[in-house]
């Protein structure tokens, strides 16, 4: 009964920027109904699944009485990254960062995986602006020197652009210099047996012979060649500098799902998006190419959003330089 109400007020406080992707109402179904012009999307019992592969970035849960039936549904959105806002006077117990604030005209309290301040979203951005420039240019040149071998090796776009899922389930385009053979994408379903990772979650190969220049020979031997070695150097990944300009991308943050993968996520695997992705992160300094577990990845990159700070991203910046020259961990 609230509904109109709290639209308004959501409407009125927030303005324009705000798009509200629909209602989920706590007390019935009334799916295809609008309220204010706000279609009607689910109930308490779906509205998990219905957000599961949709770019949402919060929720405010309103209940005018005492009700606790929304805890299951808040206890999902918590397990999936997603900001959640409740007007208090409803019991609260799940864990993470919390806080009492104004919302829409209601004193809310906000649990979230993480939450930024202001200055700390301003110097992340600044920092990944600083650094997107520099690699942009370092990858202009790394284009101009392997570009033309790349296209020698196997002739096609020298540039590999692949739709990837960003924060909050937003999708957009991740670049990278082409590695593998034009055909890729389509061979990828004829290796999926081979898959080191459970549950094509995530997709690795001990050896993968759509990489430029990789040989299965007679004896059985494995030989390697250009693609390997820009992989192996993670030359391929430069180009993701214009990603962090455009901000789509972050120096440091969790690695984006292929959209394949991003359907298959459950909720707690959705977390990953709670932050933009990154060039490097938890995972990658951690010893990727050894980590075949995709939990595991999952909960490394839980924890880095959970414990974010400058500082953090500062010391896996450094990390990853150390694995770079290392060359230990590349996928």
């Amino acid at each position: 009964t609230g509904a109109p109400t709290i639209i308004e007020d959501v409407k009125k406080d927030i303005g324009e920027p705000l798009e509200i992707a629909g209602l989920i109402l706590t007390d019935r179904t009334e799916e295809d109904r609008r309220i204010n012009g706000v279609p009607v999307v689910a109930n308490l019992e779906n509205g998990a699944d219905y957000m599961l592969n949709r770019w949402i970035d919060e929720v405010m849960v309103y209940l005018p009485e005492y009700d606790t039936s929304a805890m299951p549904f808040i206890r999902s959105c918590r397990k999936m990254g997603i900001t959640v806002h409740t007007v208090l006077g409803m019991e609260d117990d799940m864990v993470g960062k919390r806080f009492i604030e104004s919302m829409c005209g209601h004193t809310v309290m906000t649990t979230s995986v993480n939450y930024l301040t202001a200055k700390q979203a301003l110097i992340k951005r600044l920092f990944d602006i600083a650094g997107g420039l520099v690699g942009t240019f370092v990858a202009g040149i790394l284009i101009l020197i392997f570009g033309p071998m790349i296209w020698f090796k196997s002739r096609g776009p020298v540039i590999f652009a692949q739709e990837r899922v960003g924060q909050n389930g937003k999708k957009f385009k991740l670049y990278k210099l082409r590695t593998m053979v034009p055909d890729a994408e389509a061979k990828k379903k004829e290796l999926e047996e081979q898959n080191l990772v459970q549950d094509g979650l995530m997709f690795k190969l001990d050896f993968d012979p759509r990489v430029i220049g990789n040989e299965i020979l007679p004896d059985g031997t494995h030989k390697t060649g250009l693609g390997e070695f820009i992989r192996k150097w993670s030359i391929d990944e430069f180009p993701q500098f214009f990603n962090i300009l455009k901000g789509d991308m972050s120096l440091i943050g969790t690695r984006p799902p292929t959209v394949d993968e991003w359907e298959r996520y459950d909720y707690h695997h959705r977390a990953r998006l709670a932050m933009r992705p990154g060039l490097t992160g938890m995972w990658q300094v951690s010893g990727r190419s050894e980590i075949t577990d995709f939990e595991q990845v999952v909960k490394l990159d839980t924890y880095y959003i959970t414990h974010f700070s400058l500082r953090l991203d500062a010391k896996i910046l450094f990390q990853t330089i150390g694995v770079w020259f290392s060359r230990k961990g590349a996928m």
